[in-house]
């Protein structure tokens, strides 16, 4: 931007020198020095060469202070007030990068902390995969070695017994003492606690009586004594009923209310349902466990493999359970289908297979026999 002029004095300042002179006016340059007109000098008298000289100097002094005040380094200084709002802004800026600094190394930390939960996780999940997977291989095992299923069903064989066994002794423990309160009191003879066993006990010899016909394919009692058993096991049951709910029934006892009946009630109950399910349970799982197949391990001095020996096994398995109805054939073949098989033995669809297989290689040939038929 030009600047422009401000008075006499600045136009006469900016004024160039061959301007002066061609307005025939002294230059500034030519007064500047006293050696420039010697016979000029010396005409004058010595109280104006001091006036000049003095003037000279002035106008030295004012064409520096001129250019040094024209210098833009008066601009650039700062004031106190300025440089003070410098020095806060420059605190406020490294304060902000310091924060930025700080913001930045937290969420690095963070995002490095998720990053090793999140592979914690992964690694939990991987090896809560790896060990299911090897827990449905180890039940998978179970479920198709015979032996590891023999051993499952002995075990259910064994709970189930104690269950209902245990059942039954809570419910004659429970009815022990409520008949002891019943006709003793609460503070009477202990001796009143072996009334109730005298009748439940004979039902808990007959269960297990039953149980172990059920386990031998017998069936308790004989048919010569069945009537007297199945009329001594009713008696029974209804003696343990009846003296079990005679003190609260209106007619024999107090009646207080259908709740307080129905728990003298269900401790006999609790035992009839073991003596009805025990010989239930036991000859279920004693037919599974007779009927399981095992692979053979040895071949009994047989000039067959083991595996050939358990495929003929099966086929045998397979046509008594044919003849006993337990096993459905189909019209056209005469024989149950692979999965029929399979389901029925529990065992995999590859033996399934060869035992299909060797049921129809050892299936006559009605061929010859039609052809007599037809002659």
């Amino acid at each position: 931007m030009t600047e422009l002029p401000t008075g006499a004095l600045e136009r006469w300042l900016t004024t160039s020198e061959t301007d002066h002179r061609a307005n025939d006016r002294p230059s500034i340059v030519a007064l500047a020095s006293p050696a420039a007109d010697p016979g000029g000098s010396e005409s004058l008298d010595e109280t104006a060469a001091d006036e000049l000289d003095k003037m000279r100097r002035e106008l030295a002094l004012l064409r520096g202070k001129a250019e040094l005040q024209r210098d833009p380094a008066w601009l650039d200084v700062l004031s106190d007030k300025e440089a003070d709002h410098e020095r806060a802004a420059a605190e406020r800026i490294r304060g902000m990068r310091c924060t930025q600094h700080v913001a930045a190394a937290t969420a690095a930390v963070r995002l490095a902390g998720r990053e090793r939960r999140a592979e914690q996780r992964m690694a939990r999940y991987e090896l809560s995969d790896r060990l299911w997977q090897r827990r449905a291989l180890a039940r998978r095992t179970r479920l198709l070695d015979p032996t590891s299923r023999l051993a499952s069903l002995q075990r259910t064989h064994v709970l189930s017994t104690a269950a209902l066994l245990g059942g039954a002794v809570a419910g004659t423990a429970w009815t022990s003492v409520g008949v002891h309160d019943a006709l003793v009191g609460p503070h009477g003879s202990a001796l009143a606690y072996v009334v109730e066993p005298l009748f439940s006990l004979p039902l808990l010899v007959i269960m297990m009586l039953h149980a172990r016909a059920a386990q031998w394919g017998r069936t308790f009692p004989a048919k010569t004594h069945r009537t007297k058993v199945y009329v001594l096991e009713a008696g029974l049951l209804a003696a343990t009923i009846l003296i079990n709910t005679s003190p609260v029934l209106p007619w024999l006892g107090t009646w207080q209310n259908f709740t307080t009946l129905l728990a003298h009630l269900a401790p006999p109950v609790l035992i009839l349902v073991a003596v009805i399910l025990q010989p239930l349970v036991a000859s279920f799982l004693a037919s599974l466990l007779a009927e399981a197949h095992v692979e053979a391990a040895d071949t009994g001095g047989h000039r067959l493999e083991a595996e050939t020996v358990d495929t003929l096994t099966l086929v045998t398995k397979v046509r008594t359970a044919i003849a006993v109805g337990e096993l459905e054939s189909w019209q056209d073949t005469g024989l149950p289908s692979v999965e029929a098989i399979r389901r029925y033995f529990g065992c995999e669809k590859r033996r399934a297979q060869g035992v299909h297989d060797a049921l129809e290689l050892l299936q006559p040939d009605p061929g010859p026999a039609a052809a007599g038929e037809g002659r």
